[in-house]
Parts: C-alpha cells; structure tokens; sequence
C-alpha cells in the first residue's frame, strides 16, 4: 500500500466485515516529536486470542474470498520498518483497536495520502456507520463525526453524491486549513 489513506481504508473496512456500527480513526501528527500515528477503532464482533495472536501474520485470514491477509501486516511491517510500535487490541463482543505510531521523518514512512477520498468511500459504502474522524497536528485538531451530519441533514442520506462530494471537499479543506492556519470547524454532536 502506498499510503496512509489506502491502510486506513484497509483496515476500516476490516472493521465494516467484522459488524462494527462505529469506527473512530484517529490521525495524530506532531514535528515536535517526529511522530506520525493512525489508529482505527470499532464496535464490530472483536477477536478472541487466538485469532488475535494470528491476525497480523499475512498467511492468516477469516475471509473465505481469499487465503491471505495483507492490512495488519502491513501496518504492523510499516511500524518496525519506521521505528515506530504496533498495538492490536480486542476482545469478542466488545471491538478491536489497531494502532501504529512511526518516525515521521524516517524515509520508509508513506505519505499521507488522500484521506478525505478514503474517508469519502467509506461513507459512501457505509452510510449507517457511524464514523468519527479526528485529524490533530501539532496543537490543532479537526473532528468531523457522520452522527452530527446526519442530524443536520435529517432525512437526506450520507451517501447522496451532492452530500457526499461536499463532505469529502469539507474534509480535505479543514486538514489543509490545519497545515496553513491551524484554524478549522468542527462538525460533531459533542455540545
């Protein structure tokens, strides 16, 4: 995978097979530290431990479509590849974290890719999901959940192609907004 949005939306839609009703992605970057992180969360079936001491080995899968599992090695080759660490963490019935954090600077380390596109197919795949995305760079955050949009819209669906290019061209520009000014707005239902 070449970037950072691709194993988000790999590893996202990992959380869509195993039933989860909400993802939060978290998207940490900090130059102080030279640190980049990406966790992706869910509320989905979980694994038990067997099947989670397996489940970054790429010659493991519970898919029947195929007999190899690429997203969790990857992401956990790509943290050992840029001095970073990989936490995998689940329990059945309760959800699954997968979460690296690699050197920002280190030379293997992917671009960040087109996260407001990724973020874009998953609702448009998923609209009843609940998504919360939280991008924070240095001091500044952005946090955009579908829970508010949908209140907002009421009864216009997430995945309308009106809604949905809006939506991907407001995300994208509060992260630009962040690496420029540090100035954003935030949809959320948090009061």
């Amino acid at each position: 995978m070449q970037d950072l949005a691709m194993m988000m939306l790999d590893i996202a839609n990992n959380s869509l097979r195993a039933g989860a009703k909400t993802i939060i992605i978290r998207l940490l970057e900090d130059e102080k530290k030279d640190r980049l992180g990406l966790s992706i969360e869910d509320d989905g079936c979980g694994m038990d431990e067997e099947t989670l001491q397996r489940a970054s080995d790429p010659f493991y899968t519970s898919r029947t479509t195929r007999k190899i599992g690429l997203g969790l090695a990857f992401f956990k080759g790509l943290s050992e590849q840029c001095e970073g660490n990989f936490t995998l963490r689940s329990k059945p019935g309760k959800g699954t974290l997968a979460a690296i954090e690699i050197r920002r600077s280190h030379w293997d380390a992917p671009p960040l890719g087109n996260i407001a596109e990724s973020l874009a197919a998953l609702i448009q795949a998923n609209p009843a999901v609940n998504l919360d995305f939280q991008y924070q760079k240095n001091e500044h955050d952005f946090v955009f959940q579908t829970e508010a949009v949908k209140q907002i819209l009421e009864d216009v669906p997430l995945n309308d192609p009106e809604i949905l290019l809006w939506l991907k061209e407001y995300i994208d520009q509060q992260m630009q907004s962040i690496e420029k000014e540090g100035e954003t707005y935030e949809i959320t239902g948090r009061s």
